[in-house]
């Protein structure tokens, strides 16, 4: 079985020149250069990370790899691949910060309001 990637490269195309007709190729060519960029930066990110081994539990694994696979789409030139990075990489902080979500309890059930009045003394 051979897996082409053609109908991804002809939606990429399909997708710029949508793109360029709506924005311009001005607006473009800076979409494509914020992305390169961005893609940088979390390549960065990943490789600080992996040097520094802050790859601790399977969760931080999987944000780091969508973190890995959305550096990578913002590198490659297009709008299409340039969305589907954006969706994974709010996949991945999600992911991250989800780990951290902690459900807040019931006031009424554990906590008894105390009603305090403050008399002062006077001598």
């Amino acid at each position: 079985m051979k897996i082409t990637l053609t109908p991804l490269f002809l939606l990429e195309i399909v997708f710029s020149i949508l793109f360029i007709v709506f924005f311009g190729f001005g607006n473009f060519f800076i979409f494509i250069l914020v992305s390169l960029f961005a893609g940088v930066i979390l390549l960065g990110i990943f490789w600080k990370n992996m040097l520094e081994f802050q790859m601790g539990s399977f969760k931080d694994m999987l944000s780091q790899f969508s973190f890995v696979l959305a550096g990578f789409l913002f590198i490659i030139p297009g709008v299409l691949s340039s969305i589907f990075a954006f969706c994974i990489l709010l996949f991945g902080l999600i992911f991250k910060n989800f780990r951290n979500f902690k459900p807040r309890k019931n006031m009424k059930n554990e906590e008894e309001i105390i009603d305090v009045e403050v008399i002062e003394d006077k001598k």
